[in-house]
């Protein structure tokens, strides 16, 4: 029996046994404000107070989340991806990253082609990748990580050491593109791990999610990374299947033009998995739309201060239903409201009171929030395209990507990828 028959044998008994996880039917979206405790008495320098707390919509569950980041190292995320990424945290020019071997049965085939490593493709995953541990909760996320290429390669079990993520994606820019695209054995790695029968420590009450980062489509095993096959989709697309059977959501962000027009197991692999699809036309633009996808069911959050009818002047949603917010308060009382928003257009609300007094105290969680907006805001800044705008083009291409006919692209006389 080869290895993806004895995968599959296995994980079909195992879920067999288990059953499938009681995920919880839909509800309102709960909310938990976190801080501040209600009836608190804050006096500080700015007429701003931090207000956070955490958003779900799964009933039956406790606010744990597991996110396995699915990252493409092939070959052809070597190429531009569409804009200056800057210095910050990339590999400096003359790292491994432009000149890596590709190895096949042991025998070296050759080099990828030379290009900037600080705005490649790759460079574009791991910077949003990045960005998305920036927002996640350590407290209760786990987060774990594995490439895939000649095939799918563990590089940290889930873990809430999110330095250690960091510095295992910092390695990945090091090690840089290689080889062709072995999607299924890079979401068959995610879901055993995930499930708690490989590395990572099992955990039976987290939400768990994989977000699987590609720019093209599968050339591995059947086209030996050289072209792309239907069985090689249709293995991606099962493997997929068999994840959103034991609950696990795969969702897809397709980089660059490839991925964008040859979409079938993009899309196969996130219907089937109950995920979301994410066509990205200049790979680069993900760093915007990576961290807008909700894994708890709740899509919108509105901080109001209802003494004043100020909104929050800054907000942010993360991926794992922690939110944080700078909510503007008046001297004396104030009633601070929290309004969730689901997909289907149930709401949730939560109601703190808080005194406020002017004062020389300076609150230090509401200055290290605006200066971790101001970053991530600068970030953005630096693609050239407003958020709004990107997103616009992501439905788009959405709905083109629906309409496009399953056709498979010629066979690739160049390196593998």
């Amino acid at each position: 029996m080869n290895f993806s028959c004895l995968w599959l044998a296995r994980f079909c008994l195992f879920l067999s046994i288990l059953g499938f996880p009681d995920i919880g039917a839909a509800a309102e979206p709960k909310v938990q404000i976190l801080s501040p405790a209600d009836g608190s008495r804050i006096t500080q320098d700015k007429n701003s107070i931090f207000v956070n707390g955490k958003v779900s919509r799964e009933t039956g569950r406790s606010s744990n989340v597991d996110i396995f980041l699915v990252i493409d190292v092939s070959g052809s995320t070597v190429m531009y991806a569409g804009a200056d990424l800057g210095d910050a945290d990339q590999p400096p020019e003359s790292s491994g990253f432009s000149a890596p071997q590709i190895i096949i049965g042991g025998m070296s085939v050759g080099k990828p082609p030379l290009r900037n490593p600080r705005n490649s493709i790759l460079a574009a995953e791991v910077a949003a990748a990045r960005r998305l541990l920036l927002q996640l909760n350590p407290e209760t996320t786990r987060v774990g990580v594995l490439t895939f290429s000649e095939g799918a390669k563990l590089l940290q079990p889930l873990t809430q050491d999110f330095e250690q993520v960091r510095r295992v994606l910092s390695d990945i820019l090091r090690a840089g593109p290689y080889g062709g695209t072995n999607m299924v054995e890079g979401i068959r790695m995610a879901t055993t791990e995930l499930f708690g029968l490989g590395t990572s420590a099992k955990r039976t009450d987290a939400i768990k999610v994989q977000f699987l980062l590609t720019d093209g489509f599968p050339s591995l095993p059947i086209g030996a990374g050289k072209r792309a096959t239907p069985e090689d989709s249709d293995l991606a697309i099962n493997a997929a299947r068999l994840a959103g059977r034991a609950g696990i959501k795969v969702h897809v962000f397709a980089l660059g033009e490839e991925a964008l027009t040859y979409p079938r197991a993009a899309l196969g692999i996130a219907r089937e998995s109950g995920g979301t699809y994410t066509p990205v036309v200049r790979p680069v633009d993900v760093l915007a739309v990576l961290d807008n996808i909700s894994i708890v069911g709740v899509e919108y959050v509105q901080v109001v201060n209802q003494t004043n009818g100020q909104k929050a002047t800054h907000l942010r949603l993360a991926a794992d239903g922690f939110f944080s917010s700078a909510v503007p308060v008046v001297e004396g009382r104030n009633q601070i409201e929290v309004l969730a928003r689901a997909g289907d257009g149930s709401n949730g609300r939560a109601t703190i009171t808080v005194d406020y007094q002017s004062g020389t105290r300076k609150s230090l969680d509401l200055e290290v929030f605006l200066d971790k907006e101001k970053k991530l805001q600068l970030e953005v800044d630096r693609l050239g395209r407003s958020p709004a705008e990107i997103q616009r083009e992501v439905e788009r291409n959405r709905q083109d990507g629906l309409g496009r006919p399953a056709q498979l692209p010629p066979p690739d006389d160049g390196p593998v990828r």
